[in-house]
């Protein structure tokens, strides 16, 4: 018989610690997944879900799509692992640097998190300094330079294990507030700036019009070198991604989710002179990595990016989430329920204004049969008209009964 939920959340609690994989797949109840295609994914409990978490925003294309299967399923029989340099791994950066107009090298990692380590190493050997700057609440993986917020009362906050010697090089700044990033930048000790380009959480939290190009001349001004996290929007909100649209060119971008067609896999692209560092010579930056660029990840790289290269799946994933926004906005009015839905290209966030509404909305949806990303979701070019409707009637129902809300 095949296992069913509380049987595999009771295994997960005795061997996985935390009991999960990823901090966001805490969910109580646990959704636990036995396959997925196209929009949709199915449970172990057979419950079907509209997905709009789509690999944490990996999967433009959506679960399974039949060419990245076929590219992958084709580079298995090459081999998996070869320990060395390899064909695809040229073509797959051949592709990032043709699409990213900042990008004239790329040096492939295993995550983004590890993008992020490698970007600000580069840009401590470019500099010379140690500190960095981060805008509060902006994410850059787990990696203990970026773990660092501020506290109610504006301070520094480490995270939990990360050891205050290093946090004590990260300089920590409220987004959009362009004096405290002069003043963090003043002393000329700071590498690199490290931000979302859409704001924190993928634009949850928008930057002001015009802020990205006060980030680049400040850091013009002091020497420091701006990095870019495009990991999630990369290739999503634009063939070069979010800073296409801002028409800010960066020192250094970190890729990962879309660029990795749902694989493991990340990179940071580049000035050509930063990047050389990475060349075997005295001083050089060291950068290994068991799975750097691993053929299978490429394989389904290059197939994503040719399939998206001529922008009709971006624009088909943008139009659906515009009516899906739209469609939200209806269904907060009709009931009542004060909030806002808003979004960035294919990327759609919902939030209601009342907090306690707010943290029930998401397991409310999903017994409703309706997965985001918390409250955000990620449209994709296997999204219908099916889902469009089921994903409507869902939020109607889970939108009142997380508010309390009768009619």
């Amino acid at each position: 018989m095949p296992a069913t939920a509380p049987d595999l959340d009771s295994r997960a609690a005795a061997v996985l610690g935390g009991g999960a994989t990823h901090a966001a797949r805490t969910y109580r109840p646990a959704i636990r997944v036995a396959r997925a295609r196209g929009s949709r994914k199915w449970l172990v409990d057979g419950r079907e879900l509209v997905d709009y978490t789509m690999g944490h925003g990996a999967l433009l294309l959506g679960h399974a799509p039949p060419e990245v299967v076929a590219a992958v399923r084709a580079q298995v029989e090459k081999g998996t692992h070869y320990g060395a340099a390899s064909v695809v791994e040229v073509e797959w950066a051949e592709r990032i640097v043709a699409a990213v107009d900042s990008v004239e090298q790329v040096r492939f990692t295993a995550s983004g998190t590890e993008a992020a380590m490698l970007a600000l190493r580069l840009a401590r050997a470019a500099t010379g300094r140690d500190r960095i700057a981060k805008f509060d609440g902006h994410f850059h993986g787990w990696y203990d330079a970026v773990s660092v917020e501020l506290d109610g009362a504006g301070r520094p906050v480490p995270g939990a294990g990360v050891p205050a010697s290093m946090a004590a090089l990260t300089r920590v700044v409220r987004a959009d507030d362009g004096d405290a990033l002069a003043t963090a930048l003043s002393d000329q000790q700071v590498a690199a700036v490290v931000v979302e380009p859409s704001g924190a959480h993928y634009g949850r939290s928008p930057l002001q019009p015009g802020f990205m190009a006060e980030v680049r001349r400040r850091c013009d001004e002091t020497g420091t070198l701006l990095v870019v996290d495009e990991v999630v929007t990369g290739f999503r909100v634009a063939r070069g991604g979010m800073q296409e649209l801002l028409g800010v060119r960066p020192d250094l971008s970190l890729f990962g989710k879309v660029m990795a067609g749902g694989l493991p896999g990340g990179a940071v692209g580049g000035r050509r002179e930063v990047m050389e560092l990475l060349s075997p010579a005295d001083g050089h930056v060291v950068h290994p990595g068991t799975y750097n660029a691993n053929p299978l990840t490429a394989a389904a790289g290059i197939a994503t990016l040719d399939l998206i290269v001529d922008g009709e799946a971006r624009a088909q994933a943008d139009a659906y989430a515009e009516r899906l926004e739209r469609e939200w906005r209806c269904v907060l009015s009709d009931a009542g329920v004060a909030g806002r839905v808003w979004r960035l290209a294919s990327i759609i966030h919902c939030a209601l204004d009342d907090p306690d509404a707010q943290a029930r909305l998401p397991g409310a949806l999903r017994e409703r049969g309706v997965d985001l990303l918390h409250t955000s979701g990620f449209c994709s070019t296997a999204h219908d008209e099916r889902d469009l409707a089921d994903t409507v009637a869902a939020l109607a129902a889970a939108v009142r009964a997380a508010a309390r809300v009768r009619r």
